[in-house]
């Protein structure tokens, strides 16, 4: 069946529930990118995939074709019952009633996992705080995790696949740099969800990092948090300008980023994860 009809026959399927607006629903009904994503999972007999946000059940029909291991995630009690019945004769899909953000991702198996999902645009912060955890703070089972595959608002795409010194550059960016890679795959335009949002949407990867890029001298990952934190709390400032609680002098903290190479006029924006990590070692090694 060609990409156009099997989109069709989603469409009609979707048609038939009301999408609830509280939970941000928007469901997936584009064959050929839905297809795509399958892809990027790339799903093995051998692999366990944990699914965000299963709604309808088009993504999960696709990853568990290749035998993997589903475990499908849904807080709607519609959708979930829906997916129960959809799904019965599928020993290799369970499907959880519940929220991904309460997840006992603690009780995972030993074995690595993917992640994966459709993420409603107005809890995409939470589940990626969820995932990742704070610098110096890493999630247990962010070890367990192999990768993730989510399909997530394009703003939010762009700030984890910024560069230092572009305007998409964040502090989700220097907390994504510490934790993962980060891949942008490919764009998503509303005309592909129904009910149609009136945003562009992006699938992105990421992949964990097997060791912080960033290793801290002084191990002070609270302070490397706070110059992080609010070096972005008024970007538009120069970011020796916005670290006042450090109780230094314009002239000490100038003196400082000039000795690590770093422009005294740089904003917070203009720096890489290596350099922040940099940053807090010379102000640690002054608080000593």
């Amino acid at each position: 069946m060609s990409g156009d009809k099997r989109s069709e026959e989603l469409v009609r399927e979707a048609r038939k529930l009301t999408a609830n607006k509280k939970l941000g629903q928007n469901f997936f009904v584009d064959a050929g990118r839905l297809d795509r994503i399958v892809e990027a999972v790339n799903p093995s007999p051998s692999d366990h995939i944990i699914e965000i946000g299963a709604g309808l059940g088009f993504l999960t029909h696709g990853l568990a074709s290749s035998g993997a291991r589903i475990t499908a995630i849904e807080l709607d009690d519609r959708l979930y019952q829906r997916l129960t019945d959809k799904f019965r004769e599928r020993s290799n899909v369970s499907i959880i009633h519940g929220d991904f953000l309460s997840f006992d991702l603690g009780g995972l198996p030993d074995t690595r996992v993917k992640i994966a999902g459709n993420i409603p645009y107005q809890i995409t912060s939470p589940i990626i705080s969820r995932i990742f955890g704070e610098i110096g703070k890493p999630r247990p089972w962010l070890g367990k995790i192999e990768e993730v595959v989510m399909t997530i608002q394009l703003e939010v795409a762009e700030r984890l696949v910024a560069r230092p010194g572009s305007k998409d550059y964040s502090q989700l960016t220097v907390l994504k740099d510490y934790f993962f890679d980060a891949e942008l795959l490919f764009r998503v335009p509303p005309e592909c969800f129904l009910p149609r949002p009136e945003i562009t949407s992006a699938v992105v990867r990421l992949k964990p990092h097997v060791a912080p890029p960033v290793k801290l001298e002084s191990m002070d990952h609270s302070l490397l948090r706070t110059i992080v934190r609010c070096g972005f709390k008024q970007r538009r400032k120069m970011l020796k300008n916005n670290l006042g609680f450090l109780k230094l002098s314009d002239r000490e903290i100038s003196d400082i980023l000039r000795s690590l190479k770093i422009n005294p006029l740089a904003r917070a924006e203009d720096l890489s994860l290596v350099q922040f990590g940099m940053l807090t070692d010379a102000v640690a090694a002054l608080h000593k």
